[in-house]
Order: C-alpha cells, then sequence, then structure tokens
C-alpha cells in the first residue's frame, strides 16, 4: 500500500495509521482513518497475484465495497446501494450477494460478511493485537 512501518504507533485511529493484522490464510488492514484501499492503484497492489476486498465506511455514511483479483476490480458498489455495481464484471459477487440478502439493499455488516467470503479470510476479533502498525503516505 506505500505504508512506512512505525514501531511507536499505536494503532489508535490517527489519520494516515494502518494496521496489519495476520489471520489463517492471509493479512486482514485496517484503516481507521483513511480511504487508501478504496483507491484503483492500491487495491490493485494488493490484489497482485491474490484476491483483495474492501469495505469502507466514513461518517459522513459514505460506502464503498470493493472487490479485487490479480490487480483488477472486479466488483465495487456502495453497500447502501448494491443494485448499482461497477468493475470488469460486476455481477460476479451476485450469487453470493443473494446468499446474503444484499442484492437491491444491504448494511456494512452483510458487507464485511461477504468480504470475508470472498477473501476465504476472518476478521481479527475486536481486541486483537495488529502485527504491524503503518504509516501511510499523504493520499
Amino acid at each position: 500500500m506505500g505504508a512506512t512501518i512505525s514501531p511507536e504507533a499505536e494503532a489508535e485511529g490517527e489519520e494516515g495509521e494502518i494496521a496489519a493484522f495476520e489471520v489463517d490464510g492471509g493479512v486482514v488492514l485496517a484503516e481507521p482513518n483513511g480511504f487508501a484501499a478504496t483507491l484503483d492503484e492500491v487495491i490493485a497492489r494488493l490484489s497482485k497475484d491474490t484476491v483483495a476486498a474492501t469495505v469502507f465506511f466514513n461518517v459522513n455514511l459514505d460506502q464503498q465495497f470493493v472487490y479485487a483479483e490479480g490487480g483488477v476490480v472486479v466488483t465495487a458498489f456502495e453497500p447502501d446501494q448494491p443494485d448499482s455495481r461497477a468493475g470488469s464484471d460486476p455481477d460476479r459477487l451476485l450469487p453470493r450477494m443473494r446468499e446474503l440478502g444484499m442484492e437491491t439493499e444491504s448494511d456494512l455488516v452483510k458487507a464485511a460478511e461477504l468480504a470475508q467470503i470472498v477473501t476465504g479470510l476472518e476478521l481479527p476479533d475486536d481486541d486483537a493485537d495488529p502485527t504491524l502498525i503503518g504509516i501511510m503516505p499523504d493520499y
């Protein structure tokens, strides 16, 4: 993502901080006050030779779900408007979305469930300590 490892950071949600959690089969990143993983160039790097999913929201109720494979955004949508999808194959996740009951209406919890399904990774517990903490450059 372009982050710099910062041993002194404490993952308290300061602007630009990103925490990496090692989980079975991969890594889950948490970026409490940022949106880097929604950017095409960042999600392309994260998904190179693998898959990546992003669930983003902010205090302004902006929301974004992005799923990428091999450096290409496959499906992207706003979780509160899942019927308006974009990407190289916008309907690829539609069967999974239907299973979760999110084809025409959704929420962030279902978006997080979808991210877990399509990546095969489970989100860490709320009290989990990050493996690494980094600082993102300005973007």
